[in-house]
């Protein structure tokens, strides 16, 4: 009851920096989200009108450096206004947060808390997805995203997270845990150990064409999964991109990428019957079809030659990623049973050799619809 309090102030104290006049009707915390405080209010305004709208508490103990991620959101969503116009299509396919009354995206209140407020927009995000239509839409979606901002100035952006998909400096990260052993796991994964270093070319390629400027920097979501897009409940039309909290510079390919290994994996995440987990080619192909389509307007050759290349990567990167907290006892994913994060480790690590086998089809396919 205490907690239930302390929003309802903190809501009411927010109303008035964002001057929204009115009577709380409804506040519903929305647990489904790990990371962030989010609400959902009901406001009766003073002519009878019934307004709906999302209060987000930003965890600063995650992202530590929450000025920047607004920052960056304000840069698309201006940028987006001006090239389609503020009442545009465009302007509603991302999700964007209101301005208060100082102009700012955001609101700090006085015990410190960091917020931000948008209006309600009605619609469901899908943890699983067996449509191949909805993926389609998916990968039009995150297309369109990277579209809309292909002539958006990188400059503007700041780094959220530095060297988030600089792959080398992931394996590097992973040798030098591998090294340490802080827990004595390194002897029970050896052989995993050894197919990161073993096929550490793959770490290299992307990383090198960004440095040596043959791949261009783009505006990139970088979490570009399915449940991250918003869709019509029952006629399964996107409705528009959500979570920009990693939006900053990037490389189309591991926007891509990431899309393909979380929407064309046979299996789950975390799957531990291997024989189960590979990619599936018809949500590779109706992902793949959505986003080449869509994108292929403003991608150059050399672009579209590395998507298939960053499907394999983020693959990798991930896997190394899950096999690095292993070693390091589990504290950065969370986990529900032992040694789950090796198994998530194994799962993306086989999903990256059915990759490697299924190199070629990736390849045709992307170029076939790009054509």
């Amino acid at each position: 009851m205490i907690e239930e309090l302390s929003v309802t102030r903190r809501i009411k104290e927010l109303m008035q920096l964002y001057g929204i006049s009115g009577e709380i009707v409804v506040c519903q915390r929305n647990n489904s989200g790990h990371i962030n405080d989010t609400h959902y209010v009901v406001v009766l305004t003073p002519r009878g009108n019934r307004r709906e709208f999302i209060f987000q508490r930003v965890n600063t103990q995650v992202f530590t450096e929450p000025l920047k991620i607004m920052h960056n959101i304000s840069v698309i969503s201006e940028h987006i206004e001006r090239k389609y116009g503020k009442n545009s299509r465009e302007t509603y396919q991302i999700m964007s947060y209101l301005n208060n009354r100082d102009g700012k995206n955001y609101a700090e209140l006085s015990d410190g808390s960091f917020w931000r407020v948008n209006e309600f927009v009605e619609g469901v995000a899908y943890d699983q997805i067996d449509q191949p239509k909805v993926l389609h839409d998916t990968g039009y979606m995150f297309g369109h995203f990277q579209n809309m901002l292909s002539d958006c100035d990188t400059n503007k952006l700041e780094y959220t997270i530095p060297d988030f998909h600089n792959t080398k400096k992931r394996l590097d990260a992973l040798r030098k845990k591998a090294d340490e052993d802080p827990c004595n796991r390194v002897s029970r994964v050896e052989d995993e150990i050894n197919f990161f270093f073993d096929n550490s070319q793959i770490a290299d390629e992307l990383v090198k064409e960004q440095e040596s400027g043959v791949l261009p920097l783009r505006v990139t979501h970088n979490d570009t999964k399915y449940n991250n897009m918003l869709v019509h409940a029952v006629t399964k039309e996107p409705i528009c991109v959500l979570d920009l909290d990693t939006v900053m510079p990037g490389l189309s390919a591991h926007d891509y990428g990431d899309g393909i290994r979380c929407a064309a994996n046979k299996a789950v995440e975390d799957e531990t019957d291997l024989s189960l987990v590979g990619l599936d080619k018809t949500y590779f192909e109706s992902f793949t079809k959505g986003f080449v389509t869509e994108a292929k307007n403003f991608l150059t050759e050399a672009e579209v030659n590395s998507l298939a290349l960053g499907a394999l990567t983020i693959t990798y990167e991930l896997a190394s990623r899950f096999l690095l907290d292993y070693i390091d006892g589990d504290n950065y994913f969370k986990i529900s049973r032992r040694d789950h994060n090796r198994d998530r480790a194994k799962c993306q690590m086989q999903l990256a050799k059915d990759m490697i086998a299924n190199f070629d089809y990736m390849e045709n396919t992307i170029k076939r619809y790009y054509q």
